[in-house]
C-alpha cells in the first residue's frame, strides 16, 4: 500500500501549478487521486484508490460528486504547463488531430449519455459513452488537447443537439482561441462533411482528411471529356485504365522502419454540395500491412500542397489513436463507475491530467538522475513512478531493495536511504 505521505518532488512541483483551480482541501483530494492513478487495479474505483493511498473514501467521493471545480480551468492550466516548455509544447510543424473514442459500458444502463452506438475501440456498436477529442501530434510529440462528450438522441434531435462534427468545430474554435499552433487539421472520413470543410476554410485554416469512396467528385471522363460528378469508386478504375502512366510514387516510413512505396494520382476539383476548391489525392495502396483498404482518397484545401506532404501530414493522425490507447491502457480513461455526465467528464480530465504529468516527467527526463535507464514509453514511465511512490511511502521497506534493483536506481541519496 502506498501511504498518503509519499512525496515525489517532480509530482508535487507539477501539481502545485493547480493551486489557482482548487482549494487546499480539494488539492489534497486531487493529490491522492493523482498518486493513486499511477497504480494498476483489477477494477478501478474510488474505494480502490482510497485503500491504495490511505485517503478517506468520502473525501474522494465528495471531490468527484459535490465539490465545486471547473474542468475547463483545470484543462487550461494543464495545457499552459505543456505549452510553457519546449520539450512538451505544440509547434507549427505538428497537426491538430480530431477523432472520437468510445468507452464501452455494456452493463451500465443508468450511465448518463451511454447508449447503443458505434464504439471505435471495439469496431462495432455497443452501449458506450463517446468523447470527441483533439490532440496535438508531430513526429516527436503528441498530447491530448481537449474533449467534448457526445450525447446521442433517439428520434428527432432537439434544437440544442450537437453532432460529432458540431463538437469537433467547437474544439477547433477553442484551440485557435488558445493560440495552439499547428500546420493543419487532420481527421478521418467520418468527419469529412461539406459543412466541416467549409467551416475550416472560413477560418482560413488548412486541413488534410480522408474521404469515403462513395463521395461524388467533379471529374472529366477520360474518353468523352464530359465533366460531371462521379463517385470516387467510379473514378478509381478510370484512373487505372487511362492514366496509369501518369501515376507518381511517394515513400512513407512505416512503424517497423521499412519504407513503403505508394502510387498516387492528383487532381484539382471539388466535392458535390461543397463550394471549397480542393486538391484530391488518390492513393493506390494500403497504409500498412494491417490496413483493410487498398485505395485511399485524401483531400486538402491547400492548393500548393504536394502529395508527399499531404500523405505525411495525414498519417500523423495516428498519433491521436496512440493517445487514446495510452489513456485507456495506462491511465484508466474508460475505467469509471460514476454515472452522471459531470462526474464522467471529471474522470476524463483527471485521466488527461495524469497522462500529461507522466508525459511531462518523461519529456523533461525527470527520472534520469534517479534511474540508470530512462523509461522509453509512457507505460514504462508510469510503472517506474509507481515503484518510486512505494519506496517513498516508507512502507514495505523489506521489499524496497528488490524494487530498487528492478528499477536500477543510481541516485546515491535514495540508495543510502534504502540501506538505513
Amino acid at each position: 500500500m502506498a501511504h498518503s505521505n509519499a512525496r515525489l518532488r517532480f509530482i508535487d512541483q507539477f501539481l502545485a501549478r493547480f493551486n489557482s483551480v482548487f482549494s487546499n482541501t480539494q488539492m489534497s483530494a486531487l493529490r491522492g487521486l493523482v498518486y493513486g492513478m499511477f497504480f494498476d487495479y483489477k477494477r478501478l474505483s474510488l474505494s480502490a484508490i482510497a485503500r491504495r493511498t490511505n485517503i478517506h473514501y468520502q473525501k474522494l467521493q465528495y471531490f468527484f460528486s459535490d465539490s465545486s471545480w471547473n474542468i475547463n480551468k483545470l484543462n487550461d492550466v494543464r495545457l499552459g504547463i505543456l505549452q510553457n516548455q519546449s520539450t512538451t509544447r505544440a509547434t507549427p510543424n505538428g497537426v491538430f488531430a480530431l477523432d472520437d473514442t468510445g468507452c464501452p459500458k455494456p452493463y451500465a444502463h443508468k450511465t448518463e449519455g451511454a447508449q447503443f452506438q458505434y464504439c471505435g475501440s471495439l469496431g462495432r456498436k455497443e452501449n458506450c459513452n463517446v468523447a470527441v477529442a483533439s490532440c496535438f501530434v508531430s513526429n516527436t510529440k503528441h498530447f491530448p488537447i481537449n474533449f467534448k462528450s457526445y450525447i446521442p438522441v433517439q428520434g428527432q434531435p432537439p434544437e440544442n443537439f450537437k453532432s460529432k462534427p458540431d463538437l469537433a468545430k467547437e474544439l477547433i474554435t477553442e484551440a485557435v482561441a488558445k493560440n495552439i499552433p499547428f500546420s493543419a487539421i487532420v481527421f478521418d472520413a467520418w468527419y469529412t462533411s461539406s459543412e466541416m470543410i467549409e467551416f475550416i476554410a472560413s477560418k482560413n485554416l488548412v486541413f488534410v482528411a480522408e474521404t469515403k469512396i462513395n463521395r461524388s467528385i467533379y471529374f472529366a471522363h477520360p474518353k468523352t471529356k464530359q465533366q460531371s460528378y462521379m463517385r470516387a469508386e467510379e473514378i478509381i478504375p478510370l484512373i487505372k485504365q487511362f492514366y496509369a502512366h501518369r501515376l507518381k510514387h511517394v515513400e512513407i516510413l512505416q512503424e517497423n522502419g521499412k519504407v513503403k512505396h505508394l502510387f498516387t494520382y492528383t487532381i484539382k476539383s471539388k466535392l458535390k454540395d461543397c463550394s471549397t476548391p480542393l486538391q484530391i489525392f488518390f492513393i493506390f495502396d494500403k497504409w500498412s500491412d494491417t490496413d483493410e483498404k487498398d485505395v485511399h482518397v485524401l483531400i486538402t484545401n491547400n492548393p500548393a500542397m504536394s502529395v508527399k506532404t499531404a500523405v505525411d501530414t495525414y498519417l500523423l493522425r495516428w498519433g491521436i489513436e496512440e493517445s487514446f490507447r495510452e489513456l485507456k491502457d495506462n491511465f484508466c480513461f474508460d475505467q469509471y463507475q460514476v454515472h452522471g455526465q459531470e462526474q464522467i467528464q471529471r474522470h476524463w480530465i483527471i485521466s488527461f491530467l495524469v497522462w500529461s504529468l507522466t508525459y511531462w516527467i518523461k519529456q523533461n527526463a525527470c527520472l534520469s538522475k534517479i534511474l540508470q535507464d530512462s523509461p522509453a514509453s509512457l507505460g514504462q514511465c508510469k510503472e517506474a513512478i509507481a515503484a518510486l511512490i512505494i519506496i517513498d511511502s516508507t512502507c514495505l521497506l523489506s521489499k524496497n531493495k528488490a524494487i530498487a534493483e528492478t528499477l536500477k536506481i543510481k541516485s546515491q541519496r535514495l540508495i543510502q536511504r534504502l540501506e538505513n
